[in-house]
């Protein structure tokens, strides 16, 4: 991804190098629209270089305005299910302690079994 992203700003400053003396005019308001509504013809003339500018910024924010919301959705879904995979594993290691104290239970419990038989014998 990284590659493409330096790869597209090369190519932007490739066409921003190339056209720097190129002219583009930009129709606000066309003729045959200004004549009916009796209005003025509204052009707007720059830089062929600033106007690929102005596109590229324009493209790189409509990126980051349309998956902001889903990245801050899945960073939050994340996060909740790295918090219930902790509380998982606190319960895991909980449970085990419990039945290591059994088992350590059943082992004193096996062995007051063992002597008490061994009295009585």
């Amino acid at each position: 991804m990284q590659v493409l992203s330096v790869l597209a700003g090369l190519i932007t400053a490739f066409l921003l190098v190339m056209n720097y003396h190129n002219i583009v005019s930009v129709t606000l308001l066309s003729r045959k629209f200004a004549n009916l509504m009796h209005l003025s013809v509204h052009t707007l003339s720059f830089d062929m270089a600033v106007y690929t500018l102005i596109v590229y910024i324009l493209g790189i924010l409509s990126v980051v305005f349309f998956f902001a919301p889903l990245y801050c959705s899945l960073k939050n879904k994340f996060s909740a299910y790295k918090r219930e995979l902790e509380r998982g594993s606190i319960t895991n290691s909980s449970s085990e302690a419990k039945i290591e104290v059994l088992e350590n239970k059943i082992c004193v419990l096996e062995k007051a079994l063992d002597d008490a038989l061994k009295k009585n014998q």
